[in-house]
């Protein structure tokens, strides 16, 4: 490819843009706002993870555990039990993990539940107090 071509693609390119940037994923179609955020969403999924998903997680730890140890008691000689000792250690770290990852996701929900309402206060104060010269005479630099 040529130098000239390669100008001629930049000003083919150049002239089909309009210079504005355009998140590609928002429509901006009729004014109307394209950010939201889904505050029943949130609070729906905080207590799912609050009332049901880690308490459940808990329930099931604890009968995996009780049912484990009782059989590796009774298998507490055979190389079986070694092998079910390592498993239900790998177990309860997997679970501890687990319940760890949700306590950080039903932190960080509630955090953007908190976050969001205060941007648009934030938003707000900072546009009020820019100040618009309307006066006739403008200075152009």
């Amino acid at each position: 490819m040529g130098w000239d071509e390669w100008d001629q693609i930049k000003s083919d390119v150049a002239a089909r843009s309009d210079g504005g940037t355009q998140l590609n994923s928002a429509s901006g179609a009729d004014g109307a706002a394209d950010l939201r955020t889904h505050s029943q969403g949130k609070k729906a999924a905080i207590n799912a993870l609050e009332v049901h998903i880690r308490p459940g997680l808990r329930r099931v730890g604890v009968h995996a555990d009780d049912s484990t140890n009782s059989t590796e008691r009774e298998f507490l000689t055979w190389d079986t039990g070694s092998g079910l000792k390592d498993a239900h250690e790998e177990w309860a770290r997997q679970v501890e993990m687990l319940q760890t990852r949700l306590e950080g996701d039903q932190a960080a929900l509630t955090q953007a539940k908190s976050d969001f309402r205060f941007v648009d206060h934030e938003v707000h104060g900072q546009a009020s107090s820019v100040t618009v010269n309307t006066s006739a005479t403008r200075r152009d630099a």
